[in-house]
């Protein structure tokens, strides 16, 4: 799929464990404390929805899901910082959507920094609504700080 005039070429697949040096760079520059390789790595199975967003071949971002009972948890998303505010964040999350709904899943769950405005908006205009607040869920690093839970119904 284009991103724009020049045919950039979007693809989403499923993230295999050799993804994970790419994914490990990417996790490390969008997030200020970072997940390990061993939480990656036990993020992998049967009841998990892992993958990548390729540009042009290249990795650029990915989530990691969890599914049961009809709920989707996304766990983890990001896009490398120097391709964020580009639509690709909604275009995986789009994808998350659609890949639930084939699942027959009814709702998709998330956590997201309460500082992060930028990724609330873009919820939000996917349809997730907010339910509540973790209290100090979330590290920083001088403190914590409140995690909101979000919910969209498919």
């Amino acid at each position: 799929m284009p991103t724009n005039n020049n045919q950039e070429k979007l693809s989403i697949i499923s993230m295999a464990i050799n993804d994970l040096p790419n994914v490990l760079t990417i996790e490390s520059a969008a997030h200020s404390h970072p997940w390990s390789e061993k939480l990656f790595m036990s993020n992998f199975g049967k009841r998990y929805i892992n993958h990548i967003l390729l540009l042009n071949g290249q990795i650029v971002g990915y989530f990691i899901a969890s599914y049961v009972a009809g709920e989707v948890t996304l766990l983890n998303i990001a896009i490398a910082p120097e391709q964020q505010g580009k639509g690709l964040g909604q275009h995986l999350l789009t994808y998350l959507q659609g890949f639930a709904t084939d699942l027959a899943q009814q709702e998709i769950w998330l956590e997201v920094r309460a500082s992060n405005q930028a990724a609330i908006k873009l919820y939000q205009r996917l349809g997730f609504v907010d339910v509540d607040i973790r209290p100090a869920y979330y590290p920083t690093d001088n403190g914590r700080e409140d995690a909101i839970i979000m919910c969209c119904y498919l």
